[in-house]
Parts: structure tokens; C-alpha cells; sequence
């Protein structure tokens, strides 16, 4: 699941740019397994996105919901 819009783009086209060159190799991993079909991102809203929780400031609302999707009270 992915909230960046961007990245799931590049992930799908195998064309390289002059501008992603300084991506990691992780990234070009991520690509092969896309190619390949053992690997599918998704596009996951960012106020669905559960690992924010833990790495983002949130209103309370938010983090509350993103609490309860994870089953803490």
C-alpha cells in the first residue's frame, strides 16, 4: 500500500529517467518484482494509511481512527 501517487508510477513504467537516477537499488528491487508479478502496489489514501500512526503528527481525530483501525483502545 502506498499513498504517493509518484512512486507508484515509477514502479510501473520501466522506462528510466534522468531524474531517478539517484534512486536507491531498493527502488529498482521494487520495480523487478512489480515486472515479474509477484509484487502489486496499491494506492492507499493518506487518511487510510495506518503506518502514519506512528511516523506523522495527526489530529486527534485521525489518530484516533487510525487507532481504532488497529484494534487499540
Amino acid at each position: 500500500m502506498e499513498d504517493n501517487q509518484g512512486a507508484i508510477a515509477m514502479t510501473n513504467n520501466p522506462v528510466g529517467h534522468k531524474r531517478t537516477k539517484h534512486i536507491d537499488i531498493r527502488y529498482h528491487f521494487v520495480r523487478e518484482q512489480v515486472l515479474k508479478g509477484t509484487l502489486q502496489i496499491k494506492y492507499c489514501s493518506t487518511k487510510n494509511m495506518l503506518a502514519d500512526l506512528f511516523t506523522k503528527p495527526l489530529t486527534r481525530g485521525q489518530f484516533e481512527l487510525l487507532r481504532f483501525k488497529l484494534g487499540i483502545n
